[in-house]
């Protein structure tokens, strides 16, 4: 069980504790997964520490330093927006989070499955891994969204520049090649440019897929 802990406030609840975290579930077949990367990070100094660590830290069960992509400002540029700036899905996962979780679990040419896709994010960043991927979602909006990041290279969804927060790793060239990594980009793509609102209203006769 690894343990995701938000870093914006939680919603405050009436009868128990705000919840500022999410599980997320490892499951191995048998006692040994057939595939796991030990990760070095590049985690930010603790006010408490007083020395840099000159070669990262290992990837704990306890994920602090990814941040989630609130309904707010925090959100930035990655969050994908309709043409009246509203969210188009409330739940959307940071590609920082899939990167993660497909550079330990997986090698390059693997395929990764997401039964419920939503709006892709785990396809998004399986390419940019060179994974293959098998995406699943019944609602026809987010199939729309998924087709439309998965064609278009939007600005927001570019993974580049977190693989120097992965130096550290061990043989980080043999499970994330540095020839997969994009040159820096100067202008954030906006989903608006791709995608028509219209195209997203909710279909009530045909294949979602």
């Amino acid at each position: 069980m690894i343990i995701w802990k938000k870093l914006t406030s939680a919603v405050p609840q009436k009868y128990r504790f705000g919840k500022q975290y999410q599980i997320i579930a490892f499951f191995t077949k048998g006692k040994r997964p057939r595939i796991f990367h030990r990760l070095r990070i590049d985690l930010p100094l603790e006010p408490h520490h007083k020395f840099e660590r000159e070669n990262g830290v290992y990837a704990t069960d306890l994920w602090t330093d990814i941040r989630e992509l609130t309904a707010g400002y925090f959100a930035g540029d990655e969050a994908l927006r309709d043409e009246d700036d509203n969210r188009l899905h409330k739940q959307q996962a940071p590609v920082a989070l899939l990167t993660r979780i497909i550079l330990a679990s997986s090698n390059v040419g693997d395929l990764i499955l997401d039964p419920f896709s939503g709006t892709g994010t785990t396809g998004v960043v399986a390419k940019q891994l060179n994974r293959r991927s098998i995406n699943i979602e019944i609602d026809p909006k987010n199939v729309e969204i998924i087709n439309m990041r998965l064609k278009d290279d939007l600005g927001g969804d570019d993974i580049s520049e977190l693989r120097h927060y992965y130096r550290f790793t061990k043989k980080l060239d043999k499970i994330w090649p540095s020839d997969l990594v994009k040159e820096k980009r100067d202008v954030h793509g906006s989903l608006l440019q791709f995608l028509d609102k219209s195209r997203i209203t909710e279909k009530t006769n045909g294949n979602p897929s």
